[in-house]
């Protein structure tokens, strides 16, 4: 697998434009940030680590399937952008352009002709990711989207997310709590396999704290991003801090975006490693 570096006098930024495009690598002074799983990568399978960007859905459709006007389609979990290997535009010392387009086996499970192109740039202080995605087609263009960010985190209880949101989902009930200005961990119980928490009404920055590693991460979204997911696994050192646009089974539920025919929408979401 080909990798694309891009690097600086302090930051270390690789992706692997034939596995969606996924960030594997973002490091300051030789410290890494992001969950590595080479095995992963090498295989077949969707991307587990670094920063996968998924598309053109978030989550699971119910049984696997969608219907749009009266024709069945079926798409795995989060789409295919994460898993479709894109074309390099441009690559520079500081800067990856890359894009993903319809073909024959995007169209037989989402019928809707489009582009979206992904731009890397790395700065003295982050790694900003820039995404335009297009209609290229005569209809309407539904779409979700979200990045799917594994952080490497050997210490889970120490772990804290700071941010500003609306209010806290909880998994068990769905029932929405007031959240404000606060932080938030997780905390896998006793015998099972995985935690996960969500916020909604989500406003910049989020700050992902690891005191007692050294390490603090900010994400700075757009407000293209109203929901934050946070997710981990028994066993793994990670915690996925999930910036979203759109919910599990929406082209069931009529819960996703649009564009025009011609129309584009700009996002862009930026990473800060620290050491501290």
């Amino acid at each position: 697998m080909n990798l694309c570096t891009l690097k600086n006098s302090a930051l270390c930024a690789q992706i692997a434009p034939e596995k969606g495009g996924t960030l594997v690598q973002l490091s300051r002074d030789g410290v890494d940030f992001l969950y590595a799983d080479p095995e992963n990568l090498a295989s077949p399978e969707r991307p587990r680590c670094g920063v996968p960007f998924l598309f053109p859905i978030f989550g699971r459709l119910k049984d696997g399937a969608y219907t749009w006007e009266g024709k069945t389609y079926h798409m795995d979990i989060h789409g295919f952008g994460h898993t479709s290997p894109w074309t390099v535009a441009e690559h520079r010392e500081d800067l990856l352009r890359l894009v993903l387009t319809e073909n024959a086996e995007t169209l037989a499970r989402y019928p809707f002709p489009f582009r979206v192109e992904m731009t890397y740039r790395l700065t003295p202080e982050e790694l900003e990711i820039r995404l335009r995605i297009c209609n290229t087609g005569t209809g309407v263009l539904p779409y979700s989207f979200g990045f799917h960010p594994y952080f490497l985190v050997r210490n889970l209880s120490g772990a804290r997310v700071e941010a500003r949101a609306a209010a806290q989902l909880d998994f068990a009930t769905g029932s929405a709590i007031p959240f404000g200005q606060g932080t938030l961990g997780l905390t896998i119980p006793q015998g099972a396999a995985e935690a996960g928490a969500a916020l909604v009404g989500l406003q910049s920055p989020t700050v992902v704290h690891l005191p007692g590693e050294g390490r603090r991460i900010t994400l700075t979204q757009d407000g293209s991003f109203p929901q934050l997911v946070l997710w981990t696994q028994a066993g793994k050192p990670f915690l996925c801090v999930e910036p979203i646009n759109g919910s599990a089974n929406g082209l069931n539920t009529g819960n996703y975006l649009t564009l025009k025919p011609g129309e584009n929408r700009e996002i862009t979401l930026a990473l800060r490693p620290e050491c501290i």
